[in-house]
Formats: structure tokens, sequence, C-alpha cells
């Protein structure tokens, strides 16, 4: 691909797919921000309201209880990806060291919240694309409102090759951050800025912005990997009929819609009718003292039989709490978020297999949704090991990722049951250590390291020697006290070498008469 090639391909993806997604991508990136004094009145749809002056903006700012967050929250914190084993055995595969080189136990959480939040992300795996530098994998994630990326057919036949050509690898991939634009492709990746940038994705279909001046080919640089340097990460992977890109928040914004305006519309007639009204007919107070003294009278009296006085009672809000519960719950039900997770009422005091119970649902989703994902990061794994020439575990299809055990179990009922496992089913202990909750990688290695010790008697831990060294060295003061020789005592000990000073223990020391010839006076 040249230059005005590189250029074209970018043109058409700005206006074409990208501006084409980005008006979804927008849409769920509004549901997840908090609402401001401008725009608060128009998402509680008030008929003839759109500006802020309106008397109730500032209520309308304040009924926002947005349980889109959590609900992103709540299924992100549990998922972590561990480890990586390769298909041999239950060892860890090489291609891990660039999983931890790139911080991915940290940076893992930008890539599956963007897979949630908007049904894909990406991850880019490239070389060392400098000259004189060592063979390494360097994987950066990106979330869909960075990076648009073009695939072929889920499957095609190509006679060419006898095989299926499966759409694991993008044909080519366009990253944007501001000015500056990345186009990946098969081979290179293209560098290119622009001059001006419209404020939104959907301003690439104005002639301004993508007149062919407004870019400049920076350079091209080549990566080696043979493919478009780029993986793509889904909550779920469905077949061409039920293609879509959901996420787990797009089919919670109209529930979260509802939960929104009937908090509106609750405070409403908290503010207006909360407190008892009191109402006159048939009279008029003859000036505002007159008025002050009747409000703050416990009796009324009038002259005129035919004043009617009335009051109006407070607000009823049950009403609205009831829609406000039900909105919430099928929120639950929909999103698959234990009902506890949002705060509802009438959950407490629960055992531990109740709380695993209601829990389930959530479970279930989220090991679906693993499962999509550790097959990308697979492909991550693999792609990083071609790149730095291990061919090994590049072809290992075998292999992988394990994720952290984050289960509504209590840690004494998990032991219980591993402890069964090896005692009834004869497990290897040892492989049942990956299981216990909490316990990482690098904890698992230094248990296994320790076991190793104590098992061949290989160099005990520092605590062991220094007791060790304390016992050895208390009976060598014990013989010595007893008269034996110092050396030969050391050596009965096991301290043979032992350098001694010559100075005399106290609990050896003369009498003062006998160690006066001792001491060195020093002439004077």
């Amino acid at each position: 691909m040249n230059k005005a090639q590189a250029i074209d391909a970018v043109r058409n993806m700005l206006q074409g797919p990208r501006a084409f997604e980005a008006q979804r991508l927008d849409r769920i990136h509004a549901a997840m921000q908090p609402w401001t004094a401008r725009n608060a009145i128009q998402h509680v749809h008030v008929k003839g309201a759109t500006s802020e002056d309106h008397p109730l903006a500032p209520l309308a700012l304040r009924s926002q209880t947005n349980y889109l967050p959590l609900v992103l929250d709540t299924f992100s914190q549990s998922m972590k990806v561990d480890n990586y084993f390769s298909g041999e055995g239950k060892e860890t595969a090489a291609p891990w060291k660039w999983w931890q080189k790139n911080k991915l136990d940290a940076r893992q959480t930008g890539v599956h919240r963007g897979t949630l939040k908007y049904g894909v992300s990406y991850a880019s795996v490239l070389p060392s694309m400098i000259a004189g530098k060592d063979d390494a994998a360097f994987i950066r994630g990106m979330g869909p409102r960075q990076m648009t990326a073009l695939y072929g057919e889920p499957m095609e036949w190509d006679p060419r090759l006898d095989s299926p050509v499966d759409d694991d690898w993008p044909i080519m991939a366009l990253e944007v951050k501001g000015p500056m634009i990345r186009l990946y492709d098969e081979t290179t990746v293209h560098f290119i800025g622009t001059k001006a940038q419209p404020q939104s994705a959907l301003g690439w279909r104005d002639p301004t912005y993508i007149n062919v001046n407004n870019f400049d080919y920076i350079e091209g640089r080549k990566h080696g990997v043979g493919v478009c340097p780029i993986v793509r990460f889904q909550d779920r992977m469905l077949l061409d009929d039920d293609e879509e890109v959901l996420g787990i928040i797009e089919p919670l914004i109209a529930i979260q819609s509802r939960i929104d305006e009937t908090t509106f519309e609750m405070m409403i007639a908290q503010y207006y009718t909360s407190f008892i009204q009191r109402y006159v007919i048939g009279w008029m107070p003859e000036s505002e003292e007159q008025a002050l003294r009747q409000a703050a009278s416990d009796a009324w009296f009038f002259k005129d039989p035919d004043v009617k006085v009335g009051q109006f009672e407070a607000g009823d809000l049950n009403a609205y709490l009831e829609s406000r519960t039900s909105a919430i719950k099928d929120l639950s039900a929909i999103g698959q978020v234990p009902a506890k997770n949002l705060g509802l009422d009438g959950i407490s005091n629960i055992s531990e297999v109740a709380l695993a119970a209601l829990e389930d649902g959530k479970e279930r989703k989220s090991a679906e949704i693993e499962t999509s994902l550790g097959e990308s990061w697979e492909q991550v794994f693999r792609t990083s090991a071609h790149i730095t020439g291990d061919a090994e575990s590049a072809a290992d299809f075998q292999s992988e990722v394990k994720w952290r055990d984050a289960t509504a179990r209590s840690f004494a009922q998990t032991v219980d049951g591993l402890g069964k496992l090896a005692t009834m089913l004869d497990v290897p202990v040892e492989s049942l250590w990956e299981d216990i909750p909490g316990w990482t990688k690098a904890k698992v290695d230094r248990a296994r390291i320790a076991a190793d010790k104590r098992d061949f008697g290989i160099v005990p831990d520092e605590d062991s020697q220094t007791d060790d060294l304390k016992k050895r060295a208390d009976a060598l003061g014990v013989l010595i006290r007893a008269g034996v020789d110092p050396e030969d005592a050391a050596s009965r000990v096991g301290l043979g070498g032992t350098e001694f000073t010559g100075a005399i223990p106290v609990s050896l020391r003369p009498l003062a008469e006998e160690a006066a010839a001792l001491e060195d006076k020093g002439g004077l």
C-alpha cells in the first residue's frame, strides 16, 4: 500500500465504518456519564423543556441514579487473567513473560471493561520497530472509540489454499488519537497526520475534514508480523445471522432511563406535595399581617357562613417507590446482576449457600464472556510468541488462560472441597493450589519452591537458619562454661572453624584480684 492508497483507505474508513459505529458508541458512552446542569432536563423528557433555566432543571440534575457503571464494575471486577498454561501440561507457557513485561496484570482491566461496555475492544501486538532493538512483543489495548477494524467474510473457501480462511485477523485497522492516525495492514503501520479534526467521529463526513488535502502522510514502518497485528475481543462470538455487538450496557439503557424518570417524578412530588396545605374559599385577608396571624393560628374563625375551609393531603410517594423498585428488579433480571448489588431491600443475614445461589446467574454470564475473552488472549499470546521467534508456542493451540476465581464461596468451604479432592480422589496437592481463592501465580510458585526445599532438604528458609544457629551457639556456650576447649567445643556442635577473639565470657570471668594481673595498664 503506497502513500496515496493509505490516505484513501483512511478517508474511506473515517467517513464510512467509523462514522457508522460512532452513533452507537457515543450513545453508550453518554449513558455512562453524569448529567450536567445544561443537559439534565433533556434526559427526563419534560415536554417543551430544553434549557437549564427551566425551574425543574435542578431537580432533574439531582434525580440521576445511574446503575450502569455499577453493573459494569460488578462484572469487570471478577474478570482477571491469572496465568497462561501450555498445552502439554499445567506449566506456565513461555509467552507469559510478555504479559508481565507489558504490565497486563493491571492493563487487562481496560480491555475487559471496553469489551463489556461496548461489546468489542482491541489489542495491538507489535514487535520493536526500532533498529537495533532485541525481539520483543509490545501489547497495547484500545477501545472501539479509538480503533475501527475492517474484517472480511467470517468464513470463505479459497480453492487456491484448499482450506477455509477465517476472520481472526482484520483486513486493516484504523487508530485515531487526536490529530494522529495509524493505519495497520498486513505489512506496515502507516503514520498519518491531520490538519483539522471534527469534534466527533460523525464530523468526518463533512467535506471540510475529509478532503485529501487535510491529510499528511508522515511515514510507514514495516512490522513483519505477516498479518494485520490487531486482535479483537468480543463479549460473545455469535453466528452470522445472530451477529450483534451489544455488550452488557446497551440492553439496559432503556431501563436505566425509566429509573431516572421515575426518580425525577418522585422528587417533584416530594418537593411540591410533601406537606399538608390548607385552603380557604370565600374569604381573603385584608392585610398581610392578618394573613400571617391566620396562618399561625391553631383555629380559624369566620363570620361568613359560606366560607369553606379545607386542606390538601400530603402526596403519597409509595407508588413512586414501588415503580422504581420494579424497574431496578427488571434491570437486575435482564442484566443478570444480583439484586443485592443494586441495593434492593429484603436480602440480609443469608447463608453462604444462599449467597452463591443469588450470584449463580451472574457467574454463568461471566463464564460465557470469559470463554470469548480467553480465546482472544490466547491469540495475543501466540502472536507474541510468533513475533519473538518461539515457533513452538506460536503453534500451541492447546494452550489456555486461567481466570482468577471470584465466585461467592467461603474460604473454608473451598479449602475443604480441595482437601477432599486430594484425600478422596488422590488428586496431587500441588495441582490444587491454583484453585485456592486469592492465590496468584506468583504465590503458587513461591509455595512450590518452599515445598521443594522442604521435601529435598534444600537450604532451609531464613527463620530456620536463625533458629538452628542460635541452638548451636547456646550449646557451644554450655560446653565452654563446662571447661571444654573452645575450638574442640565448636567442632563438636558443628561450628568448626569459628574464630575466637580471646574475650572471656562474663560467666567465666576470674576474680578481680586474679584478673588484675591480666590487664594491660599501659605506660605513663
